[in-house]
């Protein structure tokens, strides 16, 4: 067959397996020097690929079944039985074929299962991100109603803090309430230095310096602190002690700012 199929049956008769003869012979001669009639065939035996899964499923004979038993017994037996092979009808079927046609399906499954785990990735950033903004927005809200309730409290105590010689220019203030245990202090403090951290004390009118909490100042911002006290403590004056990194139970470094309750 030197020109190309008159019929476009003969693709999936061929793949079928029941093309005979010299139609049969010709036929593969013809594809195995022809990329066109070679893709149409690919097609076909997709086709065929594809209704034989649509096919309902069939009961094996119980000849099948009986063989099977017989080859199983032998082998337990040490014996070998010569079992006549099925004789399975030509369908010029070649692997390179069925590869065209299901490799790009796989390649495609592949790529669709990358992009769905990058979006869920990308999802599950954004939801942790949105929670972190969440939980900022949520502390920044407690943080100004502390303020408020500190500013609008008739017994809250206004404490202005003055520098040491080494931190010259630097300006600090306390807002306290014993009632209420509550305390904001800011000031314009710069970074600390590497193994060192800025921790402010409360004073008490009696009894050892109470901690705080550390200050963590921002180049050209300064610190803002709220922190919570036990309800009570009358305070005789407040400090800020340059401290070990991480702080310290009790001041121990050299006092940076103090004030004094007046």
């Amino acid at each position: 067959m030197s020109a190309h199929p008159n019929r476009e049956e003969l693709f999936d008769l061929y793949a079928l397996g029941v093309l005979e003869g010299d139609e049969l012979a010709d036929f593969g001669a013809h594809i195995a020097t022809c990329d066109s009639c070679a893709y149409k065939l690919a097609e076909a035996q997709g086709r065929i690929a594809l209704l034989s899964f649509a096919a309902p499923p069939a009961q094996p004979s119980p000849g099948v079944k009986e063989s099977l038993m017989r080859q199983l017994s032998a082998s337990a037996d040490g014996r070998t039985l010569d079992v006549e092979e099925p004789h399975l009808p030509h369908t010029g079927f070649r692997a390179g074929w069925w590869n065209a046609i299901f490799a790009p399906a796989a390649a495609a499954l592949a790529l669709a299962t990358i992009l769905l785990w990058l979006s869920n990735n990308h999802l599950n950033n954004e939801i942790q991100r949105q929670q972190a903004n969440l939980q900022q927005l949520k502390q920044q809200t407690e943080q100004t109603n502390a303020i408020l309730e500190l500013v609008s409290a008739r017994d809250t105590i206004s404490v202005p803090l003055a520098p040491s010689p080494e931190a010259k220019g630097v300006t600090a203030h306390v807002l306290y309430n014993a009632r209420l245990g509550k305390m904001f202090y800011s000031d314009t403090l710069s970074v600390a230095p590497p193994d060192k951290s800025f921790q402010l004390w409360l004073v008490p009118a009696s009894g050892n310096p109470i901690s705080a909490g550390i200050l963590t100042p921002e180049p050209g911002v300064g610190s803002r602190l709220v922190a919570t006290m036990p309800p009570g403590i009358a305070a005789k004056a407040f400090a800020v002690t340059l401290e070990p990194a991480g702080g310290s139970p009790q001041p121990t470094g050299s006092k940076v700012l103090v004030g004094p309750v007046s």
